[in-house]
């Protein structure tokens, strides 16, 4: 009876100590855990306030009639004028910044977490108005392409691919509103609203996109290089591609016109611009998310086009450089 007895106290103590262990196993992951939280949300990220230059590229010029105004996806919440659900922000424990909180869950109207749908760093296409970064030309001879762009990312294994797209938005002009005063003058894109069919659609034209390589970091900056350079010259300037003098006076309105009038239709709604130095070329840049939870903030160092004699030069940084992406992919 007393082995017995002794036996089964044995067993007692061996199952308390393996739940102390597995318990205290528990405590120390759940420790850890929150310290690598704790760390990750409140590490700081010191934006740059003067452009990086890629070390790879040597004499680098600067071009002037290239300049680039910022506006990142979550600089304001969206003030919601056509029905569109407004960004969802997070905020970490003892910290004021706000972060664009994108949930992995699968009913999210963003994009399906993992998928090959892409994030933008700058603001979104919407249904009314194409937005992203403006692009200001004012060098009406220069013949510059998009070769590179540079990035400063606190946590790159939270992306995988990356891609660039360019697009002329022929009406935002209209619309803009009073720029703030800066070195140059910046297209605000608070409450863009085009007369656009569906959109971003009737008034926009793709100029082109690349998928982005990464060729090397230095310093804390990611650079990258475009597979296929974008061209910024020789653009269209007006948003029809017919030849519009030749349109017959009795096609004016197009949903009662002759089916003949049909191969008009962009001269119905033939908007123009005189040049692309008010901000109407808009840029994007897409990410895709790994699985992965954490903080991302991520900053445009500079951006890099070459001319036709294969020389460098980078463009002027304007209005909010200073400003950076942030999402908490959750």
């Amino acid at each position: 009876m007393k082995k017995i007895y002794w036996i089964f106290l044995l067993i007692i103590i061996l199952l308390v100590a393996a739940g102390c262990v597995v318990w205290f196993a528990t405590i120390k992951s759940i420790i850890v855990g929150n310290i690598k939280i704790k760390n990750n949300q409140s590490s700081s990220f010191v934006p740059l306030e003067k452009q990086a230059t890629p070390p790879f590229i040597k004499n680098i010029g600067t071009a002037t009639g290239v300049k680039v105004g910022f506006h990142y996806d979550g600089d304001y919440t969206s003030k919601n004028d056509w029905g569109y659900q407004q960004d969802q922000f997070y905020t970490p424990p003892g910290s004021s910044e706000n972060f664009l909180s994108v949930s992995k869950a699968k009913d999210r109207q963003n994009f399906d977490y993992g998928s090959t749908t892409s994030l933008p760093i700058f603001k979104s296409e919407e249904s009314h108005s194409y937005q992203g970064t403006p692009i200001y030309i004012t060098d009406s001879y220069g013949k510059y392409s998009l070769s590179y762009l540079g990035f400063k990312i606190d946590d790159a294994s939270l992306i995988s691919d990356l891609s660039v797209e360019l697009g002329i938005d022929y009406n935002a002009q209209r619309y803009d509103t009073a720029a703030k005063s800066n070195n140059f003058s910046v297209t605000s894109l608070l409450g863009i609203q085009t007369a656009y069919a569906c959109g971003p659609g009737l008034y926009l034209r793709q100029v082109g996109s690349s998928a982005l390589d990464f060729v090397q970091e230095s310093n804390g900056i990611m650079w990258y290089k475009l597979q296929k350079p974008v061209t910024l010259y020789n653009l269209s300037l007006q948003y029809a591609n017919q030849d519009c003098s030749k349109m017959p006076s009795y096609c004016h309105n197009f949903a009662d016109d002759p089916q003949d009038c049909n191969k008009y239709f962009g001269c119905y709604y033939n908007a123009k611009i005189s040049d692309l130095s008010k901000g109407n070329l808009r840029m994007h840049v897409y990410y895709k998310a790994n699985d992965k939870e954490g903080l991302l903030r991520m900053q445009m160092a500079n951006l890099i086009v070459s001319d036709e004699n294969g020389t460098y030069y980078q463009a002027t940084m304007g209005e909010d450089f200073n400003h950076y992406y942030r999402a908490y992919l959750h």
